[in-house]
Protein backbone atom coordinates (compact mmCIF):
# COMPACT_ATOMS: atom_id res chain seq x y z
CA UNK A 1 0.00 0.00 0.00
CA UNK A 2 1.59 3.44 -0.97
CA UNK A 3 1.89 6.11 1.71
CA UNK A 4 -0.81 8.79 1.58
CA UNK A 5 0.57 12.06 -0.41
CA UNK A 6 2.67 14.39 2.53
CA UNK A 7 2.60 11.37 4.61
CA UNK A 8 6.28 10.23 5.66
CA UNK A 9 6.79 7.07 7.97
CA UNK A 10 10.31 6.85 9.48
CA UNK A 11 11.41 3.52 11.20
CA UNK A 12 15.29 3.94 12.99
CA UNK A 13 17.21 1.31 14.01
CA UNK A 14 20.43 2.79 16.14
CA UNK A 15 22.40 4.51 13.43
CA UNK A 16 19.79 3.20 10.07
CA UNK A 17 16.98 5.16 9.30
CA UNK A 18 14.54 3.92 7.11
CA UNK A 19 11.69 6.29 5.35
CA UNK A 20 8.58 5.73 3.20
CA UNK A 21 6.88 8.21 1.58
CA UNK A 22 7.90 12.34 1.32
CA UNK A 23 9.84 14.79 3.35
CA UNK A 24 9.29 18.03 2.45
CA UNK A 25 8.51 21.03 4.78
CA UNK A 26 6.01 19.63 6.86
CA UNK A 27 7.81 16.27 7.72
CA UNK A 28 11.48 17.66 7.47
CA UNK A 29 11.23 18.03 11.35
CA UNK A 30 10.62 14.47 11.77
CA UNK A 31 13.58 13.73 9.49
CA UNK A 32 15.74 16.37 11.38
CA UNK A 33 14.50 14.66 14.94
CA UNK A 34 15.33 11.05 13.83
CA UNK A 35 18.67 11.78 12.41
CA UNK A 36 19.41 13.51 15.71
CA UNK A 37 18.94 10.62 17.43
CA UNK A 38 20.42 8.57 15.53
CA UNK A 39 23.67 10.95 15.43
CA UNK A 40 23.58 10.50 19.06
CA UNK A 41 22.86 6.67 19.19
CA UNK A 42 26.43 5.84 17.42
CA UNK A 43 30.06 6.92 17.04
CA UNK A 44 30.31 5.48 13.19
CA UNK A 45 28.11 6.23 10.21
CA UNK A 46 24.75 7.12 10.25
CA UNK A 47 22.91 5.27 7.41
CA UNK A 48 19.20 6.69 5.51
CA UNK A 49 17.70 3.94 3.39
CA UNK A 50 15.57 6.20 0.63
CA UNK A 51 14.39 3.20 -1.20
CA UNK A 52 10.96 3.62 -0.35
CA UNK A 53 10.64 7.50 -0.72
CA UNK A 54 8.84 9.31 -3.81
CA UNK A 55 9.98 13.05 -2.46
CA UNK A 56 12.40 15.07 -1.08
CA UNK A 57 12.15 18.76 -1.24
CA UNK A 58 14.90 21.07 -0.44
CA UNK A 59 13.66 21.55 3.54
CA UNK A 60 14.75 17.57 3.57
CA UNK A 61 17.69 18.25 1.81
CA UNK A 62 18.81 21.14 4.51
CA UNK A 63 18.10 18.34 6.91
CA UNK A 64 20.90 16.07 5.22
CA UNK A 65 23.25 18.83 5.13
CA UNK A 66 22.63 20.19 8.30
CA UNK A 67 23.00 16.25 9.24
CA UNK A 68 26.36 15.96 7.46
CA UNK A 69 27.86 19.09 9.23
CA UNK A 70 27.10 17.57 12.56
CA UNK A 71 28.55 14.26 11.77
CA UNK A 72 31.75 15.98 10.90
CA UNK A 73 34.17 13.00 9.97
CA UNK A 74 32.00 10.75 10.39
CA UNK A 75 29.69 10.00 7.04
CA UNK A 76 26.03 9.96 5.83
CA UNK A 77 25.39 7.01 3.98
CA UNK A 78 22.64 7.01 1.57
CA UNK A 79 20.71 4.29 0.59
CA UNK A 80 18.26 3.13 -2.01
CA UNK A 81 19.12 5.18 -5.04
CA UNK A 82 16.13 6.78 -6.95
CA UNK A 83 14.58 10.56 -6.81
CA UNK A 84 17.12 11.18 -3.68
CA UNK A 85 20.69 10.16 -5.43
CA UNK A 86 19.49 11.75 -8.40
CA UNK A 87 18.96 15.26 -6.55
CA UNK A 88 21.88 14.70 -4.77
CA UNK A 89 24.18 14.28 -7.18
CA UNK A 90 22.39 16.92 -9.41
CA UNK A 91 23.01 19.68 -6.33
CA UNK A 92 26.46 18.18 -6.29
CA UNK A 93 26.15 17.51 -2.48
CA UNK A 94 29.03 14.81 -2.17
CA UNK A 95 31.11 17.15 -3.40
CA UNK A 96 30.58 19.84 -1.19
CA UNK A 97 29.99 17.15 1.80
CA UNK A 98 32.64 14.43 1.09
CA UNK A 99 31.09 12.67 4.09
CA UNK A 100 27.83 12.58 2.15
CA UNK A 101 28.00 8.70 0.19
CA UNK A 102 25.61 7.91 -1.84
CA UNK A 103 25.37 4.07 -2.46
CA UNK A 104 23.11 3.11 -5.80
Amino acid sequence: MEPERGLLEVHRRGALVTLTGEVDLTTSDLLRTELTLACAESEGDVVVDFAGLTFIGSSGLHVLIETATALGERRLVLLGGGWVAYVVDLLGLTLEFPNIVVDH
